[in-house]
């Protein structure tokens, strides 16, 4: 199964801090945590591949390689959620989307195979076990809460480290 990660890209503000980040020759703030999170959940025998629109462009290539899309987003990443979906769509892919934007907008993506919403370390363990079975569902609602002391970190060698100004680390307390 090959899976293709999407980060849309956040839009360039007043506030943001694109124009620092040209200067120190970097082309984003921090790698997308969240996605990293997502493909050390999936089966190791899966192939997957992540593009963060803050640092690449999504090509034609990466789209046809996929059996799904997974995107994630937040809400000031709708316009970019919204085309790359489209984007996606437009090839015949399978998009499964997970996020806040895809919670708060749940109506507005009609075009979306499958969401797995709420806490994703929860969520997205069902999806792929309905999925190996063949009778994956179109929603994913989870409770809230996870025990963070079963969890690993982020999967980073997915992402090009070098085009990031930091990195973010989490730290629990058991």
């Amino acid at each position: 199964m090959n899976i293709l990660i999407v980060c849309p890209k956040f839009p360039e503000t007043f506030w943001g801090f694109s124009n620092a980040l040209k200067l120190l020759s970097k082309k984003s703030t921090f790698p997308p945590k969240e996605l990293l999170i997502i493909s050390i959940l999936l089966p190791i025998t899966w192939e997957r591949r992540l593009i963060d629109l803050n640092t690449k462009n999504l090509k034609r290539s990466d789209i046809i390689w996929a059996d799904y899309i997974f995107i994630s987003a937040k809400e000031e990443q709708y316009n970019s959620a919204v085309k790359t979906i489209e984007k996606c769509n437009s090839f015949g892919r399978k998009v499964i989307a997970s996020g806040s934007l895809f919670t708060e907008y749940f109506e507005e993506f009609e075009n979306i195979e499958h969401r797995v919403l709420d806490d994703i370390r929860i969520t997205l363990p069902l999806f792929i076990n309905d999925l190996e079975n063949e009778k994956p569902q179109k929603v994913y609602r989870s409770n809230p809460f996870f025990e963070i002391r079963k969890f690993t970190g982020p999967y980073y060698s997915l992402t090009n480290i070098s085009d990031n100004i930091s990195q973010n680390i989490q730290l629990s307390y058991s």
